[in-house]
């Protein structure tokens, strides 16, 4: 026989120091010719065994998982290259390897097709379960929270609320020239015009009536301001619910059809490969099975961020009507009553 004079291997003593383990020429480790000391080496050692611990860990707990529902984008870090890196159910309490099923003489024909066909559908039905909870979840959020949760500002108030307004403004300020519309034309409308101001002048005599003409134009000018906030908020409100509904749907549309094209393609190319005893065709690459641009969990994220959203524009909402009553019903309140009294006055002052 041969042999290879040229090879040489090396250990590395508790010194440092590198003999060769089959050559008569002294050597240098990589590490030490990189300068590094004991202490260096070990570390590094450590570093790397700790690191394949890790990934054997990982391994070992993703193979026993539903290869539907892996990431594509987790197999080079947990070491998976097809869908038979995953175990399946051999006998009761035994489970191994799905290529060492398929690929070694250990079980018949039958007994391949019974234990890898009926892995691959038990996973099929464990995802579908898993999606219609998910689902069920995603229909639970969109339904707690509702576009029709921030109602829009009714049309009366578009109208009452400058004509509150104005009116409060009319009879604080006193504009002559709309007072004197009626009295240019009319004996009666003279006679009405000075009816009307000495009704009001009697109505202003009290103090309280101009505060509450004071506080309603406040107030007032307040709620026209007012209804540009809540409509800001109320088109960020429906905008943010009808983007997550959008998305949400477009996301789980995504999975459903992913995983159809990819479990319906899976079933069928093992299908193919056991109608043999020896299994020619090659492993199906996990690419063709995990998932890839979404799964559970980010549909899950994303109702998470919707609902952490739609928490703080609840707070924002019992705000809103909060202030909403406060200064609608307060511009109509004294609006109301600053001209009822004015015209308790006049009638008063008529009889």
């Amino acid at each position: 026989m041969r042999h290879n004079r040229d090879v040489k291997t090396y250990e590395i003593d508790l010194n440092g120091q590198s003999s060769p383990a089959n050559n008569d020429n002294e050597e240098v480790s990589v590490e030490q010719k990189a300068g590094l000391s004991d202490e260096e080496i070990e570390e590094k050692e450590r570093i790397i065994k700790q690191y394949n611990e890790d990934a054997s860990r990982e391994h070992q707990r993703v193979v026993g998982t539903n290869p539907f529902m892996f990431r594509v984008d987790e197999a080079r870090k947990c070491n998976i290259h097809s869908i038979e890196d995953f175990t399946v159910k051999v006998k009761r309490k035994v489970e191994c390897p799905m290529k060492e099923v398929l690929r070694t003489d250990t079980y018949k024909l039958s007994k391949r097709k019974k234990v890898i066909l009926g892995s691959i559908k038990s996973w099929i039905k464990d995802f579908k379960e898993n999606k219609s909870k998910v689902v069920l979840r995603v229909s639970d959020v969109k339904e707690s929270v509702k576009p029709s949760d921030i109602k829009k500002i009714s049309v009366g108030a578009y109208i009452f609320l400058p004509l509150g307004l104005a009116l409060l403004l009319v009879i604080y300020f006193n504009l002559t020239p709309v007072w004197g519309i009626e009295k240019d034309f009319t004996l009666f409308g003279k006679n009405l015009h000075l009816s009307f101001m000495a009704a009001k002048n009697a109505a202003f005599a009290s103090a309280w009536v101009n505060i509450v003409a004071v506080v309603g134009i406040y107030i007032a000018i307040a709620s026209i301001l007012f209804i540009g906030l809540y409509h800001s908020i109320f088109h960020e409100f429906n905008g943010y619910t009808k983007t997550y509904r959008h998305l949400s749907d477009d996301m789980t549309n995504k999975i459903n059809n992913d995983f159809n094209k990819k479990s319906k393609k899976t079933l069928n190319y093992y299908k193919k490969a056991l109608r043999k005893k020896e299994c020619k065709m090659d492993p199906l690459p996990i690419e063709q099975t995990g998932v890839g641009e979404a799964d559970f969990t980010d549909l899950e994220a994303l109702s998470n961020v919707y609902m952490h959203k739609m928490s703080k524009m609840s707070g924002r909402k019992s705000f809103l009507y909060i202030v909403k009553f406060i200064l609608f019903k307060g511009t109509y309140l004294c609006a109301s009553g600053v001209l009822g009294y004015v015209l308790f006055e006049l009638v008063r002052g008529l009889f």
